[in-house]
């Protein structure tokens, strides 16, 4: 009886359940974060300022937007006209399963032929930023440093056409 309860416990386990073993070797099992049916995270990217450093267009300030892509799926806000430094609370959320993902932020001048990518990358020939987020943890890695999820992270290019970034990323358990 208490082998099959054992190797219940360990399919169980391998399945996403976790378990541990009281004294007298009963086994108590309860569902992980992992294994909970339908289990889902919400990961919002919140851009809350940024500034030009240097003109975007020759004739205008720029006509900027920024594009969130998590695990491949890209969402991209509205564009903000001839505005050097703005605050626009763009907001960008995807439904994730809970883990570790992806997470490239860009900002774009629009333009009417080829929109520009706007360096906000303090490495050379990098204009976006790529990072993950482990939304167990909510721990943001890729930077010379790690994050929490909430912190507000500054970032601003060095190359032509750039600007200073400043975001946070947000997980909520769905």
């Amino acid at each position: 009886m208490l082998r099959a309860c054992f190797e219940k416990a360990v399919r169980l386990c391998a399945a996403g359940a976790g378990f541990a073993v009281l004294a007298g070797g009963v086994v108590l099992l309860q569902p992980t974060e992992a294994g909970a049916q339908g289990a889902k995270h919400e990961i919002t990217v919140t851009v809350t300022r940024f500034k030009a450093l240097d003109r975007a267009d020759e004739l205008s300030a720029g006509d900027f937007f920024a594009r969130v892509t998590i695990d491949g799926a890209s969402q991209q806000t509205a564009v903000i006209s001839d505005k050097a430094e703005v605050q626009p609370n763009w907001k960008l959320t995807k439904e994730v399963k809970p883990g570790v993902h992806t997470i490239k932020l860009a900002l774009i001048d629009k333009d009417v032929s080829i929109d520009d990518p706007i360096d906000i990358n303090r490495l050379p020939n990098k204009r976006d930023l790529d990072f993950t987020v482990d939304t167990r943890s909510c721990k943001l890695d890729g930077f010379a440093q790690s994050y929490k999820c909430g912190a507000t992270i500054t970032r601003a290019g060095t190359e032509r056409k750039k600007a200073e970034i400043s975001f946070k990323v947000d997980v909520k358990k769905k």
